[in-house]
């Protein structure tokens, strides 16, 4: 169940008197997406899919409302791949196709396998996710343990708005620590598998953790 972005207004609003709803939305949302990215918390599964010869790009499917931001990890044919960037990679070496071993994340949408496949292989893993910026809100299990860090990267955010009654360097500068702070926290605890929160991709519209 989706919790709306009005639900965070109480804990912005009293520090940014005047500040419109409209602007204070957008500004969470940028927070939300900043907080997942900086995370990695949320994440959903990569089912198998299959590759094809001579094809190299592959669109995963994620859930309405969000976006990729990473791969945790990805697996070929039981074996992990490495990950590269393909502003960097030597395509020479990638002349002829063959058994991929490494791949890149390709328009925020795909993955691109190096070398291109040769034949069908299997392929699934784990990946990461932060709201769309047309999401109308989060999961509640995001607001209820991560509601407040989110509203202090939309303060700190705001209050950078220059020309503005709310603009407060100080306060922005303030809340910016406290989201970096635990935005921090939640990836190493994350990480020690203490509050691990894989969000499985179903059709059948049940949230399976």
């Amino acid at each position: 169940m989706a919790v709306l972005w009005d639900k965070f207004y109480p804990y912005i609003q009293p520090y940014l008197p005047g500040c419109p709803e409209v602007v204070i939305e957008s500004h969470l949302k940028e927070a939300a997406a900043d907080f997942f990215a900086r995370s990695e918390i949320w994440r959903f599964d990569i089912d198998n899919d299959f590759t094809s010869a001579s094809t190299k790009d592959y669109e995963l499917d994620t859930p309405t409302n969000a976006v990729l931001e990473n791969i945790y990890e990805l697996i070929l044919d039981n074996q992990p791949l490495a990950r590269i960037s393909d502003r960097h990679v030597n395509i020479s070496r990638f002349i002829t196709n063959g058994k991929p071993s490494y791949y890149t994340i390709y328009q925020d949408t795909a993955v691109r396998f190096y070398p291109t496949p040769d034949q069908k292989y299997t392929f699934y893993g784990v990946g990461v996710l932060k709201p769309s910026l047309s999401a109308t809100g989060v999961e509640d299990w995001i607001y209820e343990t991560h509601g407040r860090c989110i509203s202090y990267g939309a303060i700190s955010r705001l209050a950078e708005v220059p020309g503005k009654e709310w603009h407060n360097p100080e306060l922005a500068s303030y809340y910016r620590s406290k989201f970096d702070m635990e935005a921090d926290t939640a990836k190493s605890r994350d990480y020690r598998r203490v509050n691990l929160r894989v969000n499985s991709q179903n059709f059948d519209g049940v949230r399976r953790y």
